[in-house]
């Protein structure tokens, strides 16, 4: 089969792979706990029959492990268990519901593992309830990520990152004269080439770990397609960046690189995490972001390795500056697209500062900003020394480009660790409003007010008091009764919980009554409140109430006040001030006038100068893109020059 129907097939099979992945509903990849049923901390007045995990996506059931652990160390295993509202086909989220002994008074302590279906990551936890005493909550769950799949992850990015670098680096040689460019580029393509390969087989070897671990029922039908998809678009980049001689009338390969590359991309953002939100502005901002950066740090280390051996491999120092200043116009564009999106995805996986700070998802990506804000500033720095009034000689900029390259591979090492790890969204870490206190309303003709106390996880008693407002009363309050709706789920989106049995209250006096509740974990929860009276209809009421904090709930380090929409703002603002930014630039740029000739370019005009040009060596014939390279190797002989005249 011929190049061009190749490239026609990789093309098809890239426009499959954005249709499936865009098409794809809200997803997180990472299937953590969203909230439980006892909730973490709650002290409960009778014994639970069940236990519930809502998780965030859809689980692997088989793979789930539920075990109860008795104050005396006893482990119970649930007597059943099963996945309820949950759609594989979507990743919708997910609870396992397990139906467990009789147990006693007591503390207990839950462990729990699963497998999402989505991307095979193993997520497991810890939580705490008490039956008629108290218990410590166990706090937020956290899983390790996995090595071997690190590793992995990280071999697909730094080969997608070494071919973006070669098409990058590859267009900017063309600032030198063929025949000098020739060389370099052949290299840096077999480079990409080899470490394109060196990525497909790393996948290749996570799946096939991945199937022995968990077996073929684990591996979901779009799990296989996503991953297949992006075998053939990392060994498509891998076959198109071979050095090879063009042929003429072929689709160029520097575009068949590129849209592999890219499709390589997006199918690596389909395989990880989509955040909460989930949906195609998540997926193509996570792949811009993801493309943006890889495209920077593999730019800077092929120019790195063009820097530390240019004799080797035919350039000249002239030549290698030439290179570097043509690379600012896509290192810039590049950093601003990883700013933008960076911020606009990090509203998206942290949901308040104490989650950045207490976990180590939120560690990790604050290890990685601020190590990218570090290689900006040596990018600056090195943007500065190739201007051409710079004063550090050659071998300062070659420290500062490989120090930048250093630093942009750690920085692609942590990205690669974020992506197999769980995002820093537990509802634990997060505070969206404040705890109700008391809620007084007129409800049809009478006056209604419900207060629940203590307010917290676990068991409650609810006061209603229900007052008429009409004399004389057409007919006299005989019972009251509610119902608790609803859980909270923190960042994520609040899921019913299942149909809870209406509380019958009992009068205290004849305008008040009381009823014992049992309160799911802290957050928003809808009370039904149902009065009845003699002759009349039933008047209905639903109380929106905010559910408190558990007792054992630590306080917050700094905030736990949600911050998704103050980034997702950020980022906006960001992208405005870009634009803004690109546009003046462009306009200073046409205002600008042309550079009058300088002295040296005027002489040699007339011929004087051709002897020192010659003399100049390969700096003064690099081409219409090192001018200013020349320039700056031949600006010592214009007062000579001048003399000559």
């Amino acid at each position: 089969m011929g190049l061009r129907r190749a490239l026609l097939a990789l093309a098809v099979t890239l426009g499959t792979a954005l249709l499936v992945a865009l098409g794809a509903g809200p997803a997180s990849a990472h299937a953590y706990l969203a909230s439980s049923n006892p909730a973490d901390g709650a002290s409960l007045a009778a014994a639970p029959r069940t236990i519930e995990l809502r998780f965030t996506e859809h689980v692997v059931l088989a793979s789930t492990e539920i075990v109860v652990t008795e104050p005396d160390g006893h482990r119970v295993a649930p007597t059943a268990m099963t996945l309820v509202e949950s759609d594989e086909d979507q990743e919708a989220p997910a609870t396992v519901v397990a139906t467990i002994p009789a147990l006693g008074v007591g503390a207990y302590h839950v462990s729990w593992r699963t497998l999402s279906s989505d991307d095979l990551h193993e997520s497991a936890g810890i939580f705490a309830f008490g039956v008629q005493s108290e218990v410590q909550a166990a706090g937020p769950s956290e899983t390790n990520p996995d090595l071997f799949e690190l590793v992995g992850r990280w071999a697909v990015l730094a080969g997608i990152g070494a071919g973006l670098g070669a098409v990058v680096v590859g267009r900017l040689l063309r600032r030198v004269p063929e025949a000098t460019s020739g060389m370099p580029r052949a290299w840096l393509r077999r480079q990409a080439f080899r470490l394109l390969v060196v990525g497909a087989t790393a996948a290749l070897a996570v799946a096939l770990v991945d199937l022995v671990r968990f077996g073929g029922g684990a591996l979901t039908p779009g799990y296989v397609l996503r991953w297949g998809l992006r075998e053939v678009a990392l060994l498509g980049a891998a076959l198109a960046l071979r050095p090879a001689r063009p042929a003429p009338g072929r689709v160029s390969r520097d575009l068949a690189a590129t849209t592999a590359l890219v499709g390589a991309g997006l199918l690596t953002v389909s395989i990880g995490h989509f955040g909460v939100r989930g949906g195609p502005t998540w997926v193509v901002t996570s792949t811009a972001h993801l493309v943006a950066a890889l495209l920077w740090a593999g730019s800077v280390a092929a120019l790195a390795l063009l820097g530390v051996r240019p004799a080797r491999l035919g350039l000249s120092r002239s030549d290698v500056r030439a290179v570097l200043r043509g690379f600012r116009t896509p290192a810039t564009v590049s950093v601003v697209v990883v700013a933008v999106t960076g911020v606009y995805l990090a509203s998206d996986v942290v949901v308040s500062v104490d989650a950045v700070l207490l976990t180590t998802y939120g560690r990790v990506l604050l290890a990685k900003v601020a190590l990218a804000g570090l290689v900006g500033l040596v990018a600056l720095a090195t943007t500065r020394a190739l201007h051409p009034r710079g004063l550090q000689d050659g071998r300062v900029r070659r420290r500062l480009i490989a120090a930048e390259a250093l630093g942009l591979l750690v920085v692609a090492a942590l990205g690669g660790l974020l992506a197999t790890g769980q995002p820093a969204v537990s509802p634990r870490l997060v505070s969206a409003q404040a705890p109700s206190v008391i809620d007084d309303r007129p409800v049809a003709d009478l006056q209604q007010t419900v207060a629940l106390r203590p307010n917290r996880p676990g068991a409650s008693v609810a006061l209603i008091d229900v007052l008429d407002t009409r004399r004389p009363s057409p007919g006299p309050v005989t019972g009251v009764s509610l119902t608790v709706r609803g859980g909270s789920s923190g960042g994520v989106e609040a899921r019913p919980a299942a149909a809870e049995a209406p509380v019958t209250a009992t009068a205290v006096t004849p305008s008040r009554w009381s009823a014992a509740l049992e309160l799911p974990a802290g957050g928003p929860v809808d009370v039904d409140v149902v009065v009845h009276r003699r002759g009349l209809d039933d008047v209905r009421s639903t109380v929106h109430w905010v559910v408190g904090p558990s007792s054992s709930d630590p306080a917050p380090v700094v905030s736990r006040a949600p911050v998704s929409g103050l980034l997702a703002s950020a980022s906006a603002a960001l992208a405005v001030a870009a634009v803004f930014g690109a546009a003046w630039l462009l306009w200073r740029r046409r205002r600008r006038p042309a550079p009058a000739p300088s002295r040296t370019r005027a002489v040699a005009e007339h011929g004087a100068a051709r002897p020192a040009a010659s003399a100049a060596g390969p700096a003064a014939s690099a081409g219409p893109g090192s001018t200013d390279a020349a320039q700056d190797e031949t600006g010592a002989v214009a007062p000579r020059s001048a003399a000559s005249r």
